[in-house]
């Protein structure tokens, strides 16, 4: 897939080509992921920094372990921004996020079906 989001195969070498396994990270991921996603949104909108540390850790760990680097570099970005408490920062880069995580969600799909295959 060109300008994918996630790198399936590197994701595939991570799980050492288990395609059922894959497949069962990705259900996962993309039943636990909207949570995080509204979680890390409310914890914005509230500038809590500390929250906005902790969620963003989160989705930064479950993106990297998708191999999706430019997602987990955004949620990156948000954890040092709430570390850093640069609270005037938080909008701009959550919507960054919430754009690269459009693209990943629709990717999910179409690595779901490949994975399938």
């Amino acid at each position: 897939m060109p300008n994918a989001i996630i790198d399936l195969a590197e994701l595939l070498a991570r799980v050492e080509n288990d395609r059922g396994l894959m497949r069962e990270l990705l259900l996962i991921f993309k039943d636990e992921f909207p949570g995080h996603l509204q979680a890390l949104r409310d914890a914005v909108d509230s500038m809590d920094g500390d929250r906005v540390t902790a969620e963003a850790h989160t989705l930064k760990g479950m993106l990297s372990n998708l191999a999706a680097t430019s997602a987990a570099d955004a949620a990156a970005r948000l954890e040092q921004l709430g570390q850093n408490r640069e609270i005037s920062k938080f909008q701009e880069a959550c919507s960054t996020f919430e754009n690269v995580s459009k693209d990943l969600l629709l990717q999910l799909d179409a690595c779901m079906a490949e994975v399938h295959g």
